[in-house]
């Protein structure tokens, strides 16, 4: 018996040693495993956030698609210059009814020519000016900064307005991009603001970008940041139509559609709530550039009655 114990002990024995010996083994494999698997993940969201922002910088440009020609609109082809050198290309339309004049924006990442046909109401009462942000349409540029910059743009937009004899009061209505560089714009020259599905801060769009990726949202959208203050010196959190619709002392229109996708109409509510002198409207069913084609007749109404009473 004492020997059948002995060699059941050894063989046990044994059978520990050779288990321990392969779980040692495969942890080894799995912790080597484990640290391949994080840094080829580490890898891929560097990558991957990079591809992007350059991506998003550099979107590439739409295809002009008409001009006012195309509407049997008069105009003129005009080119201004910005602070940082940057060659800018638009259409000035004149109107018939009197001197003061609307720059309307864009949104990203198209040019004047997608919103023109929302605009030509505007002639009715005023003249137009549309152009191309820098390194969109026609304009030079090598990149965008989504809003940061851009307010340079507006401002030789405004500058040229200025250098002719027939525009007087200047009003601005800017869409989605447009709406928050308006915003963002310190230019006292601008007397009068509709924003049309503009966004609060830039930093909530780069978390609109990376929503669906789940926990890997948050590295996403900080690398984001990193890029930013890299290549621009800028911190997304800082491009912030928020903060300075805060302390404008001109009038301001928001105009957002309740089922925005891309610009989340929560964004039209933070505006307003920082600033509640704004005059608000939020467009039932409208997803983001239906704000007029769903309510073209009542659009062209409020806004015409918003310029007209502000620009005087």
């Amino acid at each position: 018996v004492l020997v059948i114990f002995k060699m059941f002990g050894f063989r046990l024995g044994k059978y520990f040693y050779i288990s321990s010996l392969i779980y040692a083994l495969m942890a080894d494999i799995i912790i080597k495993n484990l640290i391949l698997i994080f840094l080829l993940l580490a890898a891929f969201i560097i990558l991957f956030s990079f591809l992007t922002f350059i991506m998003s910088i550099k979107p590439g440009k739409w295809p002009m698609e008409f001009t006012p020609e195309s509407f049997n609109l008069k105009y003129e082809n005009v080119t201004f210059e910005t602070s940082d050198r940057l060659k800018l290309e638009g259409w000035f339309l004149p109107g018939n009814k009197n001197n003061n004049t609307i720059i309307v924006m864009h949104g990203y990442p198209t040019n004047k020519a997608d919103v023109l046909p929302f605009s030509m109401f505007l002639l009715k009462k005023f003249n137009v000016l549309l152009f191309d942000f820098r390194s969109f349409g026609e304009s030079e540029g090598s990149h965008t900064t989504a809003g940061y910059k851009e307010v340079k743009d507006l401002d030789a937009a405004v500058k040229y307005l200025k250098s002719r004899n027939d525009a007087k009061n200047i009003g601005v209505l800017g869409f989605s991009l447009g709406g928050s560089v308006a915003i963002m714009s310190k230019n006292d020259n601008i007397k009068a603001i509709v924003a049309d599905s503009a966004y609060s801060n830039l930093n909530n769009m780069i978390n609109v970008m990376y929503r669906g990726f789940l926990f890997l949202k948050y590295p996403f959208v900080q690398l984001t940041r990193v890029y930013s203050k890299i290549f621009f010196g800028i911190d997304p959190e800082d491009v912030s139509a928020e903060k300075a619709i805060k302390n404008i002392e001109k009038p301001v229109f928001i105009i957002h559609g309740k089922k925005d996708s891309q610009i989340p109409v929560s964004e039209a509510y933070t505006l307003h709530n920082a600033n509640k002198d704004a005059e608000f409207w939020i467009i039932e069913n409208a997803d983001h550039g239906e704000t007029y084609a769903l309510n073209k007749e009542e659009y062209e109404k409020r806004v015409l009655e918003f310029f007209e009473k502000n620009l005087r």
